[in-house]
């Protein structure tokens, strides 16, 4: 995969900034029906109290939600401004140069950039003919050099899933010095069955890290505030990494909101699993190919002209994602909107694909 973050982040923000109200942001796997009304009003109470001094560095309130949905011990949680900032954290706190990082061809490109800043090395391994990850060929690239495992699931770019018992499977297998970085940031998604209870496994497995993000179902992506899950040794060697007071106060009252609103949540979910399968139906219906999707977006193989493709959604209003970005040629990646975007960018891409 090439390594091309900063490169793909400027092309991203210069396309958004130069564009009109209009346009639909169907790229960047937003949440489109935004956060809790909850959020506003806990936002101005903090405003009222909190505004001048510094945050809560331990994030007590948000902790103690998190305690109570994730059943897990207090000190076993650690936040990040934003989950990138936690894949950083990460880097910093167990990479030294030489060492190796495992992760599919096809998977959140954050991860790279974290690993080649400490001097270690990415470590790719092939994915299945369906796009889904390959747990057994990951197993094989293990070697005495491994730090860790990274694993999206469902993964991103791809929309893709594993089950319970391919997980457990998998991480049976894995050292007990190798850590696995268990990406969850869009498990809220998971249309299936048989889901990995990771919470349960994580207290079976020292060497497991779970990684969450409130961009997504909660819609506060702009607060930028994610956290990780682990066994307290592991917490207590990246806490050493983490500023001080690295989520703001906003952030905080906004994610303390959001999680107690239970019933937004299950609206964004429900929404969003209707707008994927009505895109998927008519994706099927022009006979289009697709990855099956477990999350918030959806993968559409397209082939030569991808470039063409996207610049011709755009100028119909329609921002979307050159799966060149992430090391796929020839696809296009497309995140869910309003029933109604989905509807607008459906005749758009018809109209595109005759030409």
């Amino acid at each position: 995969m090439p390594y091309r973050h900063r490169e793909v982040l400027k092309n991203l923000n210069v396309n958004i900034a130069g564009t009109v109200p209009e346009l639909n942001r169907l790229m960047a796997n937003e949440n489109p029906n935004g956060c809790s009304p909850h959020v506003a009003d806990a936002l101005i109470r903090a405003l009222k109290t909190d505004a001048s001094n510094y945050p809560d560095g331990y994030c007590s309130e948000v902790r103690v939600e998190l305690v109570k949905k994730h059943g897990v011990d207090k000190d076993e949680i650690l936040f990040g401004n934003g989950m990138d900032e936690i894949i950083y954290m990460l880097g910093k706190a167990f990479l030294e140069p030489g060492d190796e990082v495992i992760m599919p061809q096809v998977s959140f490109i954050s991860y790279i950039e974290s690993t080649h800043s400490m001097g270690a090395k990415m470590v790719y391994v092939p994915m299945k003919d369906d796009l889904s990850i390959d747990l057994d060929a990951v197993l094989l690239a293990i070697t005495d050099k491994t730090k860790y495992i990274v694993i999206v699931n469902p993964n991103n770019p791809t929309g893709t899933a594993f089950t319970e018992s391919e997980q457990r499977a998998f991480l049976a297998k894995v050292p007990k010095d190798v850590i696995v970085l268990m990406d969850e940031a869009y498990a809220e998604f998971y249309a299936g069955e048989n889901f990995p209870d990771t919470y349960t496994m994580r207290k079976e497995y020292d060497n497991l890290i779970i990684l969450k993000t409130f961009s997504k179902v909660y819609g506060l992506a702009s607060f930028r505030i994610g956290y990780m899950i682990a066994c307290k040794e592991l917490i207590n060697t990246v806490a050493r990494v983490k500023n001080v007071f690295n989520v703001s106060m906003p952030a905080l009252a906004a994610a303390a909101a959001a999680i107690r609103d239970t019933d937004f949540a299950q609206m964004v979910i429900e929404k969003n699993a209707a707008c994927r399968d009505y895109l998927s139906e008519q994706l099927d219906k022009m006979g289009c190919k697709y990855i099956p999707s477990h999350t918030s977006f959806v993968l559409i193989k397209i082939g030569d002209g991808c470039k063409e493709v996207v610049d011709a959604l755009k100028d119909k209003g329609y921002l979307v994602r050159a799966g060149s970005d992430f090391g796929l040629e020839g696809y296009i990646r497309i995140s869910m909107g309003t029933m109604e975007q989905m509807q607008g960018f459906v005749k758009a891409f018809k109209e595109v694909m005759k030409k």
